[in-house]
């Protein structure tokens, strides 16, 4: 999934009504080729989580709408909630580069990283690239992270230089080396097997049922690394794809912005 701001209610680019008229001018979308020509990944897991959660608060927040004439409306308000894209209560405007630059702007100011808060507000697509990687993040341009979600991470920034950026949300079934950032604050680096097979009928969100706890871990089987334990009532989110291990299917899951493998004997689908 991915935070796109893309147009506004009249499916123009500027002249709308200020916050999101239709629930569609900033949204959570399914990832969609708009010829990406980069991938930019910050590699610190606790910069790249606070910017999928602030993007996706972002998108939910129809205070927030897309007006290119009135773009730099959203950082106002934004640093006025105390950077918090939730927090926002007066209708205002951002479009595609102005809102990815704020918000990796505000997550500098949160987590207190310097490069992050001098990311200037009046970025556009033809030099978001360089004011990124000027900020530390890395840039990706190899076919996989460019043709589909796969191999992307939560926080990953698309961009096509001449036209759309957007933020995506999710982690892919096949991102397999990650940073990560467990429960504890620590960050560790641990390698996740890919999903063997995917089945849409899987998608969705789960509950934890085992009495105690169930293990997050690197791959499917309890041989695996585990990553987390997830308490009973907790949930996860799977978007279909899986592993079978002697008949039990191992769901490719994220918890709290981690993704391993767990049992499908110890959730609950909701």
């Amino acid at each position: 999934m991915i935070s796109n701001c893309g147009h506004d209610e009249n499916n123009r680019y500027k002249g709308g009504k200020a916050g999101d008229q239709t629930g569609g001018e900033w949204a959570l979308i399914k990832w969609n080729n708009r010829q990406w020509k980069c991938v930019l990944r910050h590699p610190d897991a606790k910069v790249r989580k606070m910017i999928s959660d602030m993007a996706t608060a972002a998108a939910k927040n129809n205070k927030i709408g897309y007006d290119q004439s009135e773009r730099y409306t959203f950082w106002q308000h934004l640093k006025a909630s105390g950077y918090d894209p939730a927090g926002i209560t007066v209708a205002c405007e951002a479009d595609c580069s102005s809102g990815v630059a704020a918000i990796v702007k505000a997550a500098g100011y949160r987590l207190g990283i310097q490069k992050l808060k001098d990311v200037s507000i009046y970025c556009y697509t033809g030099n978001l690239r360089a004011a990124l990687k000027a900020a530390g993040f890395e840039v990706l341009t190899e076919s996989k992270y460019l043709t589909g979600d796969a191999y992307l991470l939560e926080g990953d920034i698309l961009l096509n230089d001449s036209c759309h950026t957007a933020t995506n949300v999710t982690t892919g079934a096949k991102a397999t080396t990650t940073e990560q950032t467990a429960s504890n604050g620590a960050t560790v680096v641990t390698k996740v097997d890919a999903a063997q097979g995917k089945d849409k009928s899987l998608t969705g969100t789960y509950e934890v049922t085992a009495s105690d706890f169930l293990s997050l871990r690197a791959g499917a089987g309890t041989g695996k690394t585990e990553i987390e334990k997830m308490q009973h009532g907790e949930k996860v989110q799977c978007y279909g794809y899986y592993t079978d291990v002697s008949g039990v299917k191992w769901l490719y899951v994220v918890y709290k912005g981690i993704t391993g493998f767990c049992s499908s004997k110890y959730l609950k689908k909701k």
